[in-house]
C-alpha cells in the first residue's frame, strides 16, 4: 500500500488486538515504506506461540532501510488466544514508526515474469535484483516456480542465478521459510514460500547486489536440441580416421537424441572407433527416473585403443540429465575433446518383433529366430532383463518362456515388465535386443500447450489401459493441488479431455490427469501432467 506516516495512540503496557486481514504481525522483514509508515514493523525472535506456549517474549522490528534486517527492535509479549493473538506492546517513539499486520499475499503478490530469469537463457542484460523491493512475488514465465537446482553460472539474468534449497510447502502448511543459494557462490538469501492451490508465491529480499539474481525454472526437456546423427550409433564404426566425427565446438547447451534408444549407453562400446569417433563418450552411471528430475552425471570418453578390455576413461566431462517423462532424455552437454562424440544405444535384433508397444494389463510375445539352428544348444541360450534380472526370475511371474528359449508370453503387463531384454549365446556370441515399451497410462495428445492470453483449448488424453478405465476412474487437477470447475473448465463425458475456455494467468500452469485402476488383484494409480504456458514471442 501507498505509505504515509500516521500517529497511532499506543500505551505502554497495553494489550493489542489486530481486528483486519491475518489478525496477526507478520514474521519478516517489510519494505521501508510500507503498510502506512516510513518504518514498518514486524515481530521477531521467534514465530507465534501455541496456545500451549501461554505468554512468550518476542522483538518488534522496523524496516528503516531497504536491507534493514533485525536491527531497531523493542521487547514485546504475545499470548495466543485460540482464535487470535494479543500483543503487549510499547510506544514505538516515533510517529514514523508503526505495527502493522500480515496479509494473504496469494492475488495481490507482484508478477515476476521476466523470460531473462529463465535458467535455459544466457545472461546478455542482467536484471537489477541487488535493488529488488521487498515483497511477495508470484512467478508467471516457465514452471511458475524457481529451481531446486543449481542452475549455471551466467544464466537466468545474472552471473550467479538463484535457486531455492528444500522442499515446495503443502497449501496446509501457510509461509515457510527457505533458503536461496547463488550460483557457484556461497552467499544466501533467506525467503519465505507459500502454497496457494493454484501457484506458488515467494517473499523476496534484495540480492548481495546485480550480479545475483532470482532465476526461474522452466522445461528443459522442451528446448532439447536434437541430435539425430546414425553414425552415434554404438554399432556404427569409422573406417578410418578420415571418417571420424567430433562434438568439440558444438557449444553448451541442453541436447536430445532422436535416433536408437534415444539415450547414452551406460557402458562402453568394444570397438576402436564406434560411434563414428576416435573417442567414444559414454554415460558412467546410471540415468534418473522421472521423479529425480535434473541430476549430475559423468560422462567417459573411451581410449583410443583397439581392446575389447575396458581401460578406463581417456577423459572425464561433468554433464546434467533429466528423464523427460520416459519419452526420451535431455542432456547438458560442453563437448571439449577433440575427435570425441557422443554415443547413442541403439538396437541390433533379429528378433521378431524387435520393438513391441503394449498397454497396461496387455499381452505380449517375444519371438526369436536365429540363421542356423546347428550353431547352439537352446540350454545355453541366456536371457537378461536390462538391470541384470536373469530370467526367468521369481520378479516377473507372469512371465513364461518356452522350451527351446526363443520364445516369451507375457500377460497382465505392469511396469516391471518394460524395458530392455536381452538374448544371449555365448558360444557364437549372438546377442539380440528386444525392447517392450509400456505405454503411459495417461498419454498426452500434446505435452504442451503454447497459448496466447484469451485462446480457448482442449487438453485430451489417452487411457493405455486394458479393460478402458471408467470415467469415475480418471480424475483432473491444476497443480499444486487446484480441482478443475467453475466456468473455465469443462470435463467430457468419457472424462479423456478437460477444455478450457478464454485463458488467462491465472489458467497457466501444470494441469495433471490420474488414473485409478486394477491388475491381477493389484491397484494402481497413475498420471501424466501436461503444461499450458504463453506462447514466447
Amino acid at each position: 500500500k501507498q505509505w504515509y506516516q500516521r500517529r497511532v495512540a499506543i500505551t505502554a503496557g497495553g494489550w493489542y488486538r489486530f481486528t483486519t486481514e491475518l489478525g496477526r504481525m507478520p514474521e519478516y522483514s517489510l519494505p521501508f515504506q510500507s503498510c502506512g509508515y516510513y518504518y514498518p514493523g514486524y515481530m521477531a525472535g521467534g514465530p507465534h506461540p501455541t496456545r500451549q506456549d501461554g505468554l512468550v517474549n518476542r522483538k518488534a522490528c522496523f524496516s528503516t532501510s531497504a536491507t534493514n534486517e533485525g536491527q531497531n527492535c523493542k521487547n514485546i509479549r504475545v499470548k495466543n488466544c485460540g482464535k487470535f493473538y494479543v500483543y503487549e506492546l510499547v510506544q514505538t517513539g516515533h510517529q514514523y514508526y508503526g505495527y502493522c499486520v500480515a496479509q494473504d499475499q496469494c492475488e495481490k503478490a507482484i508478477e515476476m515474469g521476466d523470460r531473462a530469469r529463465l535458467i535455459i537463457n544466457p545472461t546478455v542484460t542482467r536484471v537489477t535484483d541487488g535493488s529488488l523491493r521487498k515483497g511477495w512475488y508470484r512467478i508467471t514465465a516457465g514452471h511458475g516456480r524457481m529451481p531446486d537446482y543449481r542452475p549455471d553460472n551466467n544464466y537466468g539474468g545474472s552471473s550467479y542465478p538463484g535457486y531455492m534449497e528444500g522442499d515446495l510447502p503443502e497449501e496446509s502448511e501457510g509461509d515457510v521459510a527457505r533458503t536461496v543459494k547463488f550460483g557457484s557462490t556461497t552467499n544466501t538469501k533467506e525467503v519465505r514460500v507459500k502454497n496457494c492451490g493454484s501457484h506458488y508465491i515467494y517473499y523476496l529480499v534484495p540480492t548481495p547486489n546485480n550480479y545475483y539474481s532470482y532465476s526461474i525454472d522452466t522445461e528443459v526437456c522442451l528446448h532439447a536440441r536434437r541430435l539425430s546423427e546414425e553414425w552415434r550409433s554404438v554399432f556404427e564404426v569409422a573406417e578410418t580416421l578420415d571418417d571420424i566425427h567430433s562434438d568439440k565446438g558444438m557449444g553448451k547447451d541442453w541436447y536430445q537424441f532422436t535416433t536408437g534408444f534415444k539415450m547414452m549407453p551406460e557402458a562402453p562400446p568394444e570397438e576402436r572407433y564406434s560411434c563414428g569417433t576416435k573417442y567414444a563418450a559414454f554415460l558412467n552411471q546410471g540415468h534418473p527416473t522421472v521423479q529425480e528430475g535434473v541430476v549430475n552425471r559423468e560422462v567417459c570418453y573411451k581410449k583410443d585403443t583397439d581392446s575389447g578390455i575396458f581401460q578406463a576413461c581417456q577423459y572425464t566431462e561433468k554433464i546434467r540429465v533429466k528423464n523427460c517423462d520416459g519419452d526420451f532424455f535431455a542432456y547438458q552437454l560442453q563437448p571439449t575433446v577433440q575427435d570425441g562424440a557422443y554415443c547413442v544405444y541403439n538396437r541390433k535384433s533379429s528378433c521378431v518383433p524387435n520393438v513391441i508397444h503394449a498397454k497396461y494389463g496387455d499381452k505380449a510375445v517375444i519371438n526369436c529366430t536365429l540363421n542356423s539352428e546347428k550353431d547352439f544348444d537352446s540350454s545355453e541360450v541366456e536371457w537378461t532383463k536390462f538391470n541384470d534380472v536373469k530370467l526367468p526370475s521369481t520378479k516377473l511371474d507372469k512371465m513364461t518362456i518356452s522350451k527351446d528359449r526363443l520364445l516369451i508370453n507375457i500377460e497382465d503387463i505392469t511396469d516391471p515388465y518394460g524395458g530392455v531384454y536381452s538374448m544371449f549365446i555365448p558360444s557364437t556370441e549372438t546377442s539380440e535386443l528386444v525392447e517392450l515399451i509400456l505405454y503411459s497410462a495417461v498419454e498426452p495428445a500434446q505435452k504442451y500447450y503454447l497459448v496466447q492470453e484469451g485462446d480457448d483449448i482442449k487438453i485430451e488424453v489417452t487411457l493405455n489401459v486394458v479393460p478402458d478405465p471408467k470415467p469415475s476412474q480418471v480424475s483432473w487437477i491444476k497443480l499444486p493441488n487446484k480441482q478443475v470447475n467453475g466456468a473455465k473448465y469443462k470435463l467430457s463425458d468419457d472424462a479423456r479431455s478437460l477444455s478450457i475456455s478464454g485463458i488467462t494467468t491465472k489458467e497457466l500452469g501444470t494441469y495433471r490427469c490420474t488414473v485409478k485402476f486394477e491388475i491381477d488383484g493389484k491397484k494402481y494409480t497413475k498420471s501424466s501432467e501436461i503444461i499450458v504456458q504463453l506462447e514466447e514471442e
